[in-house]
C-alpha cells in the first residue's frame, strides 16, 4: 500500500482551469462555486485557439487540497468533458510523478502550429 502526502497543492497546482466550448456565464460559475463552498480570488478569460469558446483560468479559497478536487471543480464549472476525463487520469496518478510533472499536470492545450486541424484531402480526385 503506497502511503501518500498529506500536504496539498500549491496555488498553481490548484488552479482551476475551464475549456468551455460556447457561451460562458461568469454568473453561472461564481453562483456553482459558491454552492461548492468556494469563492473565485481572481479569474482570467480569454478566447480559445479555435475562437469557438473561451479558456477561463479560477483561484478559489480555499485552495483545493488534492487534484481530484479540482477535477471535479473544472467538470462541475462546464469544463469541456473530454478534457476532464483526461485530467481524472492525471490526478488519479498525481502522487506518483516527479515533482516537474505536477506541476504541468493541469495545463490548457495550445495548437501546435505544425498541425494542420481543419485540412480537407480529397481522395482519388
Amino acid at each position: 500500500m503506497k502511503i501518500r502526502p498529506r500536504w496539498g497543492l500549491t496555488k498553481r497546482q490548484a488552479e482551476i482551469k475551464l475549456d468551455i466550448d460556447g457561451e460562458l456565464d461568469t454568473q453561472e460559475v461564481f453562483r456553482l462555486l459558491r454552492r461548492g463552498g468556494y469563492r473565485a480570488t481572481a479569474m482570467g478569460i480569454r478566447r480559445s485557439p479555435g475562437g469557438s469558446g473561451w479558456h477561463v483560468n479560477v483561484h478559489v479559497i480555499p485552495t483545493p487540497r488534492h487534484p481530484m478536487e479540482v477535477v471535479a471543480l473544472q467538470a462541475i464549472l462546464g469544463g469541456d468533458r473530454n478534457r476532464e476525463a483526461m485530467q481524472l487520469h492525471r490526478a488519479r496518478c498525481f502522487y506518483d510523478v516527479p515533482m516537474w510533472m505536477r506541476n504541468i499536470w493541469n495545463v490548457l492545450y495550445l495548437p501546435d502550429p505544425r498541425r494542420n486541424r481543419h485540412v480537407k484531402i480529397n481522395h482519388g480526385e
